[in-house]
């Protein structure tokens, strides 16, 4: 059954849609298609909200340096923070694209957040993203009492591609006896490649954003190699998920990939693990970056805030 789109996103792509005429992301050079897909999602950054700090740090990671942007909010209250990695399809975005919604997310959150770029498909497919993150999570674990935070009052989180590497990140430091975050929020997450789902039928056709066909190209890319038996690394809706922390699941209610979250509560209701789904009635994917324009953006970063305060203040 068609959902439809709340006027206020519909207003914002047309008004993005003005200024970065539509291309296909799939037939593009990736570096092209990056620089295209960023320039128009740093469109909805003006106005950034007012920050304590904003500090830009690069670590050694695996493959080379990483950009960490650590958001300090002007009242930082939680003795906790969030460690924050962005969507995009594992081909696209980074802290710049998502900048806004980071800095309103640290504000309403009265925390620390620590944003992070990691290495991209298709020049560097699984699991050099999931090596980044974990790379960049023991720096600020080492690091944490520095700034006056509590490494294990952390919150995992991330939208899209990111949702899937900050559970993906959790499940390998529960697999390897570490210390794991306070909870997870993952937002409009995609946790396995190939559902035939109902949403992946109704949204995935083109009038909603994200199509079935892309998501698929997507997950093609950040396998590489290992697409045709992709391992329950890369994707974790098939992993043990016992003994995970709390979880916090958003759902765009018009979006491709929505039951995907549905699914992966299901699997941890089974798994005795605490979890909650919220749906964004009306919004699509990637909707959060839109906090400029959309009230239900706004609102939604709330629902997010409210769930991460519960686990790290």
């Amino acid at each position: 059954m068609a959902i439809p789109i709340d006027p206020e996103i519909i207003a914002a792509r047309a008004a993005q849609a003005a200024h970065f005429p539509a291309f296909d992301v799939t037939v593009l050079p990736p570096a092209e298609a990056r620089a295209r897909a960023n320039a128009a999602a740093r469109y909805f950054n003006d106005g950034l909200p007012e920050m304590g700090g904003v500090e830009d740090r690069r670590i050694q990671g695996p493959g080379g340096l990483i950009r960490l942007r650590i958001y300090t909010p002007i009242a930082a209250t939680a003795r906790g923070a969030i460690f924050y990695l962005h969507g995009g399809g594992w081909c696209a975005g980074d802290v710049d694209t998502h900048d806004r919604m980071l800095r309103l997310l640290a504000q309403q959150s009265g925390s620390v957040l620590f944003g992070v770029d990691y290495r991209l498909s298709p020049e560097q497919p699984h699991p050099a993203a999931l090596d980044d993150c974990l790379a960049a999570w023991e720096w600020i674990e080492r690091r944490a009492r520095r700034y006056a935070l509590d490494p294990a009052r952390f919150a995992f989180t991330g939208d899209s591609a990111g949702a899937n590497l900050a559970l993906s990140l959790a499940i390998r430091l529960r697999d390897a006896g570490r210390t794991m975050p306070a909870g997870c929020a993952l937002l409009y997450g995609c946790f396995a490649p190939g559902l035939d789902t109902e949403s992946a039928r109704t949204f995935g056709t083109g009038p909603y954003g994200l199509t079935a066909e892309r998501m698929a190209w997507y997950w093609g890319i950040y396998l590489g190699p290992a697409k045709d038996a992709p391992p329950v690394e890369a994707t974790p809706l098939y992993a043990d998920l016992v003994g995970l922390p709390p979880i916090f699941l958003g759902v765009a209610e018009a979006d491709t990939v929505a039951d995907d979250s549905r699914l992966l509560l299901e699997r941890l209701e089974a798994a005795a693990v605490p979890a909650e789904l919220v749906v964004w009635p009306g919004a699509v994917h990637g909707f959060l970056q839109m906090t400029r324009d959309v009230p239900i953006a706004r609102a939604a970063i709330d629902d997010i805030a409210r769930a991460i305060k519960g686990w790290i203040v």
